[in-house]
Formats: C-alpha cells, sequence, structure tokens
C-alpha cells in the first residue's frame, strides 16, 4: 500500500483545521512502518495487571483459588482519535497442576473507527520442585480467534488531498483492501519460573511467550502478508528490604515484525497492615513514554493506576500526553489449597 505523501511546502499554505490535523496526526501514526494497520498488539503498560495477555503461562499463578482483572486504557487523549483499550480476564487455580482461564480484549481508534478484537481460552500447566515445591515452572497455550475491522468509508488518503483545495472525497485513493473485516484463529504459548518461597528475601521470576504462532494471513489487503508473531521476554525479582517494604525490579523486552518495546522499571509495597498495601513506582519504555504507577490493595482488591508521559517524536502531536490506565484485580480465596507462595504481580 501506498504511504501519505505530501510536500510540507504545500501544505503550510493552506489553514488545516484543527480536527483535521488529528486526523493527519493518527493517520500518520498508523502508516510509520507498513502501511495503514501496522501489524502490532495493543499493549498495556501495567503488563502485569493483565496477566493472560503477557504470558499465557501466568494462567493460574495466583495466591488464591480464582482471579478475575479487568483493565482500561486511554492512549493519546490529546487527539480526536485516541486509542481505547480493554481487556477482562478470568483464571482458576491449578487444581491437579492443571489451570484454566479466559481473556478477551478490544482496541477501537476513532477517526477510522478501527477495532481489534481478540477472545482466548487459556491453559496452562505446573511442574513444582525444590524444597516443599515452591520452585514452579509453568507451561502454557491458549487458543482463539482475533477479529479485525474498519470503517473504510470514514478513511481519509494523501491521494485524496488537493494542495489548493484541501480534502476531495471524489478523488481516488489509491488504495486496495480485499476486506473491511476479518476473522482468523490463534495461538499462543509461553513458559513461566519463579521463586514462590514465601521465607526468603530474594524470589526470581522470568518468563517468555510467543503470540500467533499460526501467522493468520492479514486479509485487509490484496496480499498474503501474514500478522508476525509477538515474542515477549519479562522478568523481574520480588525483594524484601524489611518486614514493611518490598521491592520489585522489572524488565520486558517485547519484538513484533519491525517492532520492539524495551521497558525497565521498578515498584515499591509498603506493607500498611495484614490486608493492605500500597504501591508505587515507575518504568521507562524506551523511546516511548516515561510511566507513573500507585496502586492500592485492599484485602483481595488490588486498583492500579498509571499515567504515560510521552517521550517520542510522536510527542508533539500528542502534546506529551500518552495515555491513563486504571487497572483492578480480584483475587479469591475459598480455602486453603497447598502453601502461601509469593506471586508475581505488578
Amino acid at each position: 500500500m501506498s504511504r501519505i505523501k505530501y510536500k510540507q511546502t504545500k501544505l503550510n499554505t493552506m489553514k488545516i483545521p484543527s480536527s483535521l490535523r488529528s486526523l493527519l496526526a493518527m493517520l500518520s501514526l498508523l502508516l510509520c512502518t507498513s502501511g495503514l494497520f501496522a501489524q502490532t498488539d495493543p499493549h498495556f503498560s501495567q503488563y502485569y495487571a493483565y496477566p493472560l495477555w503477557l504470558n499465557p503461562a501466568l494462567t493460574g499463578v495466583i495466591d488464591g483459588d480464582y482471579r478475575a482483572s479487568v483493565n482500561f486504557k486511554q492512549q493519546w487523549g490529546a487527539l480526536n482519535s485516541s486509542f481505547l483499550t480493554g481487556g477482562a480476564s478470568f483464571d482458576l487455580a491449578p487444581r491437579k497442576n492443571f489451570a484454566f482461564g479466559g481473556t478477551i480484549l478490544n482496541q477501537r481508534a476513532g477517526e477510522l473507527d478501527f477495532n481489534y478484537l481478540t477472545a482466548l481460552v487459556s491453559g496452562s500447566y505446573r511442574l513444582r520442585f525444590g524444597r516443599e515445591g515452591l520452585q514452579t515452572l509453568n507451561f502454557g497455550l491458549q487458543a482463539g480467534i482475533i477479529n479485525r475491522s474498519f470503517d473504510y468509508s470514514q478513511a481519509r488518503f494523501g491521494n485524496q488531498f488537493n494542495p489548493i483545495t484541501g480534502y476531495d472525497g471524489g478523488m481516488v485513493s489509491g488504495e486496495t483492501f480485499q476486506s473491511q473485516s476479518t476473522l482468523v484463529p490463534d495461538v499462543n504459548f509461553g513458559v513461566m519460573y519463579f521463586d514462590g518461597n514465601p521465607n526468603q528475601n530474594v524470589n526470581v521470576f522470568v518468563g517468555a511467550s510467543a503470540a500467533h504462532l499460526t501467522r493468520p494471513i492479514d486479509r485487509f489487503t490484496g496480499t498474503e502478508s501474514r500478522i508476525p508473531i509477538r515474542l515477549t521476554g519479562h522478568g523481574g525479582a520480588r525483594i524484601r528490604a524489611s518486614d514493611f517494604l518490598d521491592l520489585v525490579p522489572n524488565a520486558l523486552v517485547m519484538y513484533q515484525g519491525n517492532t520492539n518495546e524495551i521497558s525497565l522499571g521498578a515498584y515499591a509495597q509498603l506493607n500498611v497492615s495484614q490486608s493492605s498495601n500500597i504501591l508505587f513506582g515507575g518504568n521507562y519504555r524506551v523511546k516511548d513514554a516515561a510511566i507513573a504507577f500507585v496502586g492500592l490493595q485492599l484485602s483481595n482488591m488490588v486498583f492500579g493506576l498509571s499515567y504515560d508521559v510521552n517521550t517520542s517524536n510522536f510527542n508533539r502531536a500528542s502534546n506529551s500526553n500518552g495515555g491513563i490506565e486504571l487497572s483492578i484485580s480480584l483475587i479469591g480465596r475459598n480455602g486453603i489449597i497447598g502453601p502461601n507462595f509469593f506471586c508475581p504481580r505488578l
């Protein structure tokens, strides 16, 4: 597909409405690597608060009997076409070393009404070893569908802009789309190790996952291009600094097609009482955003709030505003199921 092409000197002679500037900024973002719809997946800043999206092997990694999680993110709110992403998941603690769950995620980008919807069922198998079986190796598998769609009538392309009169919907766009909606199968796999011994001062956790193993065909264009595999590596450690303070440095590396994401940071957990904790910290997503995070754990509920400050070349169009993200997790406990272990989370 062709990209938006125009001469800067010509556009500068026109008075461009703010809504059009926002639309052009959004189109430039969508076209920045591989044409209209860059083949990269939605992502969250609080990635450990949405475990089944991060790694299928985190299915059932719970210090309880079941877990329900909800995440919502608004990205680039300064634009009329901000990205709105919501995800929800539910999983059960292992029974006879098998755990099951499911997740659904939806992302919508305003002006073009671009929609990314995926639904996955998830399963994992747990291997326990070491003293008291608190060293754990998990293998996870997910299967489901991806639906992507957009409203072609709302799209605006570079070939439809006249340097004198501006946008002209009667001009040929020069773009070819085989479909405005696609539905494809999807398979993901992951592995996760963590040290769940609650009596240690340092608990290490590390994992890796691969998404879109079937390389689904991208039917938006007439070509046989495929959705690239998303490779993710993540890890960190819980460091018990005192009876009242835990420090959790963490890192994430993600590759998909021609794009990559590297995130480094840490958060602190202040143990206010036996049933409540305060969490705060930050991450830096390299060449993209600085992220501040605060959270509150009350009994079996965890609330998280983060904000991204854009540091990329897109900061002028976004006014340096990245995104606000809210996460809510519920961990239910029907009874005691094995030893109380450290469960990695952000």
